[in-house]
């Protein structure tokens, strides 16, 4: 098995406003691996180059057929490295098979939920325009700031029929949470993500044991470990692919999730449809998505997932079901 990796630069159609600053355009790493005439590829964002590099020996004399024992191979790296590493070979098992990965893993037929659009932090006008527009999509996901009250959630339901989440991204003490989840409640806000800043588990836990609105963990669920943490402190968590290291990281985390009584989200960052249409081969084992990361790209260089209005139209392809529209030369790395 050969690794190679390359960047790739997309630019946004508009800048996405949050807590972490404006992004207008998003860098990503894309990771190929050749096995037997195939090729998988796997992404990740911040994934580290020489990290990337590291991986090759271990993959030398790797089988897509023995993908835990090539994970379990590789040196000590990053959950961003990992992730794109891990995607790749989750891909090329599923080309050797010739199966989409969610029919290896025995997912075909379940039902499969609406994904939320994200908006960003934008004035109440403009806020408003933005309800109006996506009045269509079954889920909106606003993102609120520590100058933030939950009052712009009144702004947008004032316009907006359909569900509303709101993701607090660490923006408030517990005290401020716990206003926020009232005025929240009040326009019928369905969830809360992570009101407090990550690692202050008893805040969280102080919040979730008060709040008229169920709260989920984001930035404080990143491993398995994690989850078992966040018993009693939440409602849910989201989990995202370049956080816990990978597709099978995350199945793992959603199963033992599941037996602890948290209800899941699968997330991602704003990305292109090669790592959405990843971690879409999980979605029927979620109870929410939030895999909107490809819809506001002004050129997608991956096909695969098609997002709708929210409704998700997984790739029918085998492995992840991505492909790349413009394919780059690759000088492999020697085995």
């Amino acid at each position: 098995m050969r690794l190679a990796h390359h960047e790739v630069v997309i630019a946004l159609r508009e800048p996405f406003v949050s807590n972490t600053g404006v992004t207008t355009e998003v860098r990503q790493r894309v990771v190929e691996l050749a096995w037997g005439g195939l090729r998988g590829l796997g992404t990740a964002r911040d994934a580290d180059p020489g990290e990337l590099d590291a991986c090759a020996p271990a993959l030398a004399g790797a089988s897509p057929y023995g993908l835990r024992a090539a994970l379990d191979a590789l040196p000590d790296i990053g959950p961003a490295a990992r992730s794109a590493v891990d995607m790749a070979l989750h891909d090329l098992l599923g080309k050797a098979t010739g199966r989409p990965l969610r029919h290896l893993l025995g997912l075909d037929g379940l039902p499969v939920p609406p994904t939320a659009l994200s908006i960003g932090a934008c004035p109440d006008d403009e806020l408003a325009r933005r309800g109006r527009a996506l009045a269509r999509w079954p889920v909106l996901k606003l993102k609120l700031t520590p100058g933030d009250d939950g009052s712009r959630a009144g702004v947008l339901r004032s316009v907006y029929p359909g569900r509303i989440r709101v993701d607090g991204n660490g923006s408030w003490d517990r005290d401020q949470a716990l206003r926020v989840a009232e005025e929240l409640h009040r326009h019928d806000v369905e969830l809360l993500e992570q009101p407090v800043a990550p690692g202050r588990l008893d805040d969280l836990r102080h919040v979730h044991e008060r709040s008229p609105v169920p709260v989920f963990a984001d930035e404080d669920c990143a491993t398995a470990d994690d989850v078992l943490r966040l018993r009693g402190h939440v409602d849910g968590v989201n989990i995202k692919l370049v956080t816990c290291g990978g597709l099978a990281e995350a199945h793992r985390m959603i199963l033992l999730a599941r037996a602890c009584g948290l209800r899941t989200m699968l997330g991602c960052k704003v990305e292109s449809a090669l790592g959405v249409s990843a971690m879409a081969q999980l979605a029927p084992l979620a109870d929410h998505l939030d895999l909107d990361g490809p819809v506001g790209l002004r050129d997608d260089p991956f096909t695969g997932i098609r997002v709708d209005d929210g409704t998700l139209a997984l790739p029918t392809g085998p492995g992840i079901g991505a492909a790349t529209l413009h394919p780059t030369p690759i000088t492999w790395d020697k085995d």
